[in-house]
């Protein structure tokens, strides 16, 4: 990369606190979860140019931070990063196991990864994305945002209307069993946590599951055979988010993986209910078809939303503040994202999906570096 002028004409001259740095760079990623160290991967393999990718806390902090207990619902085999393969071991990987790896990944190709950046503002000006953070701020001609589509817990409505008595807590401060006080839970969510989390708390606590629709259980193997063994050989786990399966898969809903929940129901340990909760007086929960559920304690399980407010960027974002992109790609020329559910296939939010989206992404990136290459412009900072 060739530096461009400590003061270029054409860019703003914004305010700055005093001793806060201002960096150029190439490409800055923003996040370095596995969609972001994915991208950088790429990006540093067949571009050329400068990155950095910026992180508000250390490598791997997200997953350390989730229930003691958590295994990946995909195996090994289907949990590495481009050019880098799992290591070996238990068939699904804890949460402690996937830290490691992450920071180990970087370590290895020797990403460049700088924490501590909490970005507080990214906006765009003649052409340059501007990123401010507590630490400095980055000037760049690329960006991608890989910041990731769970960064804020979500709460139904209904939280705020039970009753101050009633123990609430969302599956992401969630640690262990004691955290739930007394010896009854109710469980709201149809996904994997919720199933997981339900079949664990299920050891200590009368667990009752409220689930939107009935559960999709999918076996752990099927013939002796690892399910994501058949999903990928089938064509399934790679499926374009446009495929027929794919439209199948989002109508129907979260598949759970593992039978476990429905042993414990079966056998009368977990009560499993099916309703959406759009309701809630007292210590009631209501349910879509006009019925209550009582609940001393309830654990949501309800997922998160993105967190952008601090995308200023015309274009960028549709009405409720989700990314607007076609496979990844924004109409914001040189805005890219990553790590998005359904961005490109099914397996794309997954750590197994990263590495297609990130080559494309790569790829795209090259494409407009190329094409401004050509351009005439005696403006242009390259």
């Amino acid at each position: 990369m060739s530096q461009p002028p400590e003061h270029p004409l054409d860019a703003p001259a914004p305010t700055l606190a005093a001793g806060v740095p201002v960096r150029w760079v190439d490409v800055l990623i923003i996040g370095a979860g596995q969609a972001g160290l994915g991208a950088a991967y790429w990006l540093g393999r067949i571009t050329g140019l400068q990155i950095q990718v910026i992180e508000q806390n250390t490598v791997g902090n997200g997953w350390l931070e989730r229930w003691d207990s958590l295994r990946l619902f995909t195996p090994r085999r289907f949990s590495g990063l481009p050019g880098m393969r799992f290591p070996v071991g238990a068939d699904f990987p804890d949460k402690r196991e996937v830290a490691d790896y992450l920071r180990g990944y970087a370590e290895r190709f020797a990403l460049p990864v700088e924490t501590g950046h909490q970005v507080r503002r990214l906006w765009q000006s003649d052409g340059l994305f501007y990123a401010r953070t507590d630490l400095a701020e980055f000037r760049a001609r690329y960006v991608v945002v890989a910041a990731g589509p769970f960064s804020r817990p979500y709460l139904p409505p209904a939280s705020a209307l039970l009753d101050h008595g009633v123990f609430q807590l969302h599956s992401a401060a969630y640690g262990r069993p004691s955290d739930i006080p007394g010896d009854e839970v109710v469980v709201v969510g149809g996904g994997n946590s919720a199933a997981q989390l339900a079949v664990e708390l299920a050891r200590t606590h009368r667990v009752t599951v409220i689930n939107p629709r009935p559960p999709w259980y999918l076996p752990v193997t099927m013939l002796g055979v690892d399910l994501y063994w058949w999903l990928y050989l089938t064509g399934t786990l790679n499926a374009r988010a446009s495929s027929p399966v794919s439209r199948y898969v989002r109508h129907r809903g979260d598949s759970i993986i593992g039978t476990e929940l429905r042993r414990e129901v079966q056998s009368g340990r977990v009560r499993l209910i099916t309703g959406r909760v759009t309701g809630a007086g007292g210590q009631d929960l209501t349910l879509s078809d006009g019925s209550h559920v009582q609940a001393q304690n309830v654990l949501w399980c309800t997922g998160y939303r993105p967190e952008l407010a601090w995308i200023d960027l015309a274009g960028a974002l549709d009405a409720r503040g989700e990314p607007v992109h076609q496979r990844g790609a924004s109409p914001v020329t040189g805005l890219h994202w990553m790590g998005l559910p359904w961005q490109s296939r099914l397996n794309s939010s997954i750590i197994d999906g990263v590495d297609r989206d990130a080559h494309a992404t790569a790829k795209r990136v090259r494409a407009l570096e190329r094409r401004s290459s050509s351009a005439p412009s005696v403006d242009r900072i390259s």
